[in-house]
């Protein structure tokens, strides 16, 4: 039985049914895309709000964390000014603008912010800055805006050791907070922080590591000064004038002393010693025993004339010799030596103002050293009457000093510049006073090694018998490698053969023409190490005396000056390995001497 097949048209009405009686599905993903577009839209938005939230916050903490370093800097200004109730009210602000700096690092909006990757580091490094600054503010600034420099006057001859010890507890309160300050800062991890974030947590680290030295040094300074001003019974120091217009390594010849007595903060001075009370000048035997090494680089009048003692370049040595002359001559006692020069009186007449002396001379900053050094043997052609005016100008200057007329901060300046220079130089009895100047000019002794620090000495001894040393001039360039220290030392004098024809006396000196100054230079190199080669003028010479001393080599050989000439002497050191970075320790002389250190040598 045969069938009809279906039209087109009836198998397309088949296929609509089929699909109508099926059920229907929702379009779906159209709501999710949707949905998930909306949230990312919602959380966008929310992001841009809390990021705005955070990013003002941030902007907050800087600007208040500015203004409270603009606070500091007023704090510094009236504490040295000695206006303690603008320092107050500066630390107050401080206080205030580190506090806001804290309070802007708050709340769950930061704390959210924290949690993120990569910026979350950041922010955290910025409130550990704010909260490091704010405990600088209460730990460190607060106090400090407290300081009475006033305590550190000495009035009518008088400085009171009670009130140092106060100042002694604020620093160590100030040392402390910058101690729990830098080690706050240094939990910070720097490996994820951005440039200016990581910039800025490094740079209050490096200016905390700055100030800490500071500090330390003016807590240990105050700790001891109390026991040094005469708190626990008298103390007696002697203070030593050396003369750079007759060279020696030390700064010149010491022909001055002034004893000074010191109890509960009184300070009394004694009668003025010259080198002419000292009444066995040229002895047969030195007056101490003698380092044979020393002896065997300056010969044993170190120990026969005290002119002479200052030729070592070492003050333990120096003091040791001149203790036994003033034992053998004076007989009192001494508990400290301070060396000071000419130059550093310029330097403290700077802080106290000119003085008059006895004799109606005017002393001030500009002319100390001209008059001391060179014009007062014009003035005075004889002993007896420079020896007046040399205890006149001791006794008015340290009068000015004691008087309170000198301001403590320039008074300070003009000591730790004199330091610095190898100017003022300090040896005492008490094993915690001598500690605090190890290791610096101060102590009048080179480095045992160049572990940590090289050293180079160049050192000028007048050989003329004379106050020639005035007219001359000297330049230092120096360089170290691992295995080489090497330098070149000039040497220039200013004596014109005019000037040299009318020269008194004691400038000329006894022993050579007025125009010629002999000066006997002393090189000590590094430790261990050896000398190389040393010329002259482009020409070697063989050293008048060397071998070790100090533990370094060391070698004199003799510049002749003959008017106004210069001489060029060139050094060469070998070194017995890696060393600290290079310095040149040597004479100061009546100017200052320019010095140039290379890193390497070409």
């Amino acid at each position: 039985m045969s069938s009809t097949p279906p039209s087109r048209r009836e198998i397309r009405d088949r296929q609509a049914e089929r699909l109508e009686s099926r059920p229907r599905r929702r379009r779906i993903w159209p709501w999710i895309v949707g949905g998930v577009l909306l949230l990312l839209i919602v959380l966008a938005v929310a992001g841009g709000i809390i990021g705005k939230q955070v990013y003002d916050k941030a902007m907050s903490a800087r600007g208040h964390l500015e203004a409270a370093m603009t606070g500091v800097q007023q704090v510094q200004k009236s504490v040295l000014a000695g206006d303690l109730d603008a320092a107050a009210k500066s630390s107050g602000v401080v206080s205030a603008q580190t506090a806001a700096a804290v309070a802007a690092t708050k709340g769950w909006q930061w704390h959210f912010a924290e949690k993120l990757p990569v910026v979350g580091s950041n922010l955290s490094a910025v409130r550990a800055v704010a909260e490091v600054t704010d405990g600088l503010a209460t730990d460190v600034v607060r106090p400090a805006a407290s300081v009475k420099l006033s305590d550190l006057n000495i009035a009518n001859g008088r400085i009171d050791p009670a009130a140092i010890t106060g100042l002694a507890k604020t620093f160590d309160s100030v040392d402390a907070g910058i101690q729990r300050a830098t080690a706050d800062l240094r939990k910070v991890d720097k490996a994820q922080l951005v440039g200016p974030v990581a910039d800025g947590v490094s740079k209050l680290d490096s200016e905390l590591t700055k100030l800490r030295p500071t500090t330390q040094t003016a807590r240990e300074v105050l700790g001891v000064l109390p026991d040094a001003l005469g708190a626990k019974g008298p103390r007696t120091y002697l203070l030593m004038f050396q003369g750079n217009s007759e060279a020696r390594s030390l700064g010149g010849n010491a022909a001055q002393f002034l004893p000074i007595t010191v109890d509960n903060g009184t300070i009394t001075p004694g009668a003025v010693v010259s080198s002419a009370d000292f009444r066995q000048q040229g002895r047969p035997d030195p007056v101490a025993e003698l380092d044979p090494q020393a002896v065997n680089i300056f010969g044993d009048k170190i120990g026969r004339y005290t002119p002479d003692f200052t030729m070592v370049p070492n003050l333990p040595d120096a003091a040791r010799i001149l203790r036994a002359w003033w034992a053998s001559d004076i007989g009192t006692n001494i508990d400290a030596v301070l060396s000071i020069d000419p130059v550093t009186l310029s330097y403290i007449l700077d802080a106290t103002g000119p003085v008059t002396l006895a004799t109606g001379d005017q002393l001030n900053a500009q002319n100390a050293v001209p008059l001391l050094l060179n014009e007062v043997y014009f003035k005075y052609p004889n002993g007896p009457e420079q020896d007046a005016f040399f205890a006149s100008a001791a006794d008015t200057i340290f009068a000015a000093v004691t008087s309170g007329k000198a301001s403590p901060v320039k008074l300070v300046q003009a000591l730790f510049r004199a330091a610095d220079e190898g100017r003022l130089l300090y040896l005492s009895t008490d094993p915690q006073q001598t500690q605090l100047v190890d290791n610096s000019r101060m102590s009048g002794i080179m480095p045992a090694d160049d572990k940590e620090q090289s050293v180079l000495g160049v050192y000028l001894n007048d050989n003329t018998g004379s106050k020639k040393s005035y007219y001359l001039d000297m330049k230092i360039d120096a360089c170290r490698t691992d295995q080489t220290v090497k330098s070149t030392m000039t040497l220039t004098s200013s004596l014109t053969e005019q000037a040299a024809a009318g020269l008194p006396p004691y400038i000329k000196g006894p022993y050579f023409a007025p125009g010629d100054i002999s000066s006997y230079v002393v090189f000590y190199g590094p430790a261990g190490g050896s000398l190389k080669s040393i010329t002259v003028d482009g020409q070697p010479v063989t050293p008048m005396s060397q071998g070790e001393h100090l533990g370094r080599p060391a070698a004199k050989i003799e510049v002749l000056s003959h008017y106004a000439d210069t001489h060029t002497v060139n050094v060469e050191f070998t070194a017995p390995g890696p060393g600290g970075p290079l310095k040149v320790w040597t004479t100061p002389m009546s100017r200052a001497t320019p010095t140039t250190v290379e890193p390497i040598c070409k």
